[in-house]
């Protein structure tokens, strides 16, 4: 019932930020729930999102909530402007807060050139680079100074379909920036159902940050996804 309920506040949360014009356009959407293994510790992973793939512009939603001892949360939004068939312009504003990682949060306003390199039924490349502003502020245990500063990012994201049941996915980025370097990879299976498919997913991240050991932290989740 817990997950239940926080899975529509998630959708709730999306839908608000779309506005009544918005929701009655070719919106498409999708939820992922699970239990998430970290360090030997369990949490609940919850994430939504919500796209409208139209041209010239499209725009991209997403919320994600760990919930813990230390709970974290992310939220963006994402609009890109299709110049050809390959390649854009995007945008990238978000909002964090892990307490984990010792930040209180972590504002991040990013734009950029990216290429869909490859977009097909059963296979997707993609890639961006941009340059943008980030605000930190840290929590006082790590004696850190907040931060406002700027910031780069590489990243990039590849799926593919086997047999119409299997899909493999595998997604990259960095951000650096003067006082802090973030990199992570994740790469997930999905397996299709009948309501949706099962996924089970690996991530990898590295955080390093001027004034306190590098961070190395690692999750895997098994959750149930709506949509594939």
């Amino acid at each position: 019932m817990s997950l239940s309920r926080s899975a529509t506040g998630i959708t709730a949360a999306l839908l608000f930020c779309l506005g009544p014009a918005s929701v009655q356009a070719e919106w498409t959407g999708g939820l992922e729930g699970g239990t998430v293994v970290r360090d030997g510790d369990s949490a609940t992973r919850l994430r939504g999102h919500l796209s409208l793939n139209e041209r010239p512009l499209s725009h991209y939603l997403y919320a994600e909530w760990y919930r813990s001892d230390n709970n974290s949360y992310e939220i963006g939004y994402e609009p890109r402007y299709w110049f050809t068939d390959k390649l854009y312009t995007f945008g990238d504003g978000r909002v964090r807060l892990e307490k984990a990682l010792g930040i209180d949060r972590d504002t991040l306003l990013i734009g950029g050139l990216g290429a869909q390199l490859i977009a097909t039924a059963s296979q997707q490349l993609w890639v961006e680079a941009g340059l943008g502003y980030r605000m930190i502020d840290f929590t006082p245990q790590t004696g850190l100074e907040d931060a406002d500063e700027q910031v780069g990012t590489v990243r990039g994201g590849a799926s593919q379909v086997l047999a119409d049941l299997f899909k493999l996915q595998l997604d990259g980025e960095v951000f650096s920036s003067p006082s802090s370097t973030q990199s992570q990879l994740e790469t997930g299976v999905s397996m299709r159902l009948a309501q949706g498919a099962v996924k089970l997913s690996y991530r990898i991240r590295r955080v390093d940050i001027d004034g306190i050991d590098a961070v190395n932290d690692s999750d895997t989740a098994v959750s149930f996804t709506v949509g594939f």
